[in-house]
């Protein structure tokens, strides 16, 4: 176990300081039904443009959800639920037909429990990324990997450096080529706050060094939690970049016909509110975008977050 690691940002503190917002396993789930309706999209009616709460009483809940993912497949689908104060991996799989009820999914060497959540699969969903926060880490925060062995999700390990630093390195995202965009405070970042990076996948397995994405992705005012289309032709990113609404919006950004990105342009009050606004994800079919919402002035204030989804098309729109 690694000591004197720095002081984690504000935005990676939910598990410390929600106090009263913390609900046990058994109040959770007891509140929860047990199964879903057979269904690609947990068996719930299609949205719009206008964003939904997604699978209330299962997904969202009277606890604190984010993160919205399934696999490339379809018959997956992780989120996160603090359980005891702590961000907590749920999994749940379509057989035959019907969805099973979501479990927790300890991932950690000895099935530890510890912070979990921001999860990504590769093309082929043969590895499942997340961010953890474990004393086997490296960093303040860390990104974590688990290969797809014998049917089930295998215990995680670290990746090494160049990606983990002592830093914290949070919200893998992998694109077609198996390449990994992350965010990170490292040293060497744009402004005092996180940057986002990509690492390039080489073709014996490992991640070469992470290269920043240039302007007008990375500025003075930070970026969050980012998801990339896995042909990179688009990306869905949090900021608090003007004309934020609240203490995080989502933003959009295309890929220029002659390389570079275009400036990003705020989703607007449709998705985005006085509240956090982050945990972008596209599905694999590339037709619902999710999103997470957190209620509270500051993360020490939240009261209440769900996942949300709406038809990607709204995403068009902005097309510059």
């Amino acid at each position: 176990m690694r000591s004197n690691r720095p002081s984690l940002p504000a935005w990676l503190m939910l598990s410390a300081v929600l106090g009263a917002s913390h609900v046990s396993q058994n109040d959770t789930l007891a509140t929860a039904p047990q199964t879903a309706k057979p269904s690609p999209y947990f068996g719930q009616p299609l949205p719009t443009i206008a964003p939904e709460r997604f699978a209330p009483g299962v997904v969202s809940t009277n606890a604190i959800e984010l993160n919205g993912v399934f696999s490339p497949d379809l018959k997956e689908f992780f989120f996160a639920r603090l359980i005891d104060g702590v961000q907590t991996m749920f999994h749940s799989e379509l057989v035959d037909g019907a969805w099973t009820p979501p479990r927790e999914l300890l991932l950690f060497p000895e099935q530890t429990r510890a912070v979990a959540d921001d999860m990504a699969l590769s093309p082929d969903g043969r590895e499942l990324y997340f961010l953890g926060i474990h004393p086997a880490g490296v960093g303040a925060a860390d990104i974590w990997r688990s290969p797809h062995v014998g049917g089930k999700w295998s215990t995680a390990e670290v990746l090494p450096q160049p990606v983990n630093t002592d830093a914290a390195e949070v919200y893998p995202v992998v694109v077609g080529d198996g390449s990994l965009y992350f965010t990170s405070n490292r040293t060497g970042g744009v402004g005092p706050r996180s940057s986002l990076y990509r690492a390039q996948r080489l073709k014996d397995g490992r991640f070469a060094t992470p290269v920043l994405v240039p302007a007008p992705i990375n500025n003075q005012f930070g970026i969050g939690d980012t998801y990339v289309s896995p042909d990179e032709s688009y990306m869905v990113f949090g900021s608090r970049r003007p004309p934020s609404l609240g203490n995080g919006d989502l933003f959009v950004s295309f890929r220029r016909n002659g390389g570079g990105w275009s400036e990003p342009a705020h989703l607007g009050k449709t998705i985005n509110t006085e509240d956090t606004d982050f945990c972008p994800m596209v599905t694999p079919d590339g037709k619902y975008l999710f999103f997470s919402r957190l209620r509270g002035a500051s993360w020490r204030e939240a009261t209440a977050g769900d996942v949300y989804w709406v038809d990607a098309k709204i995403l068009e729109q902005f097309r510059p």
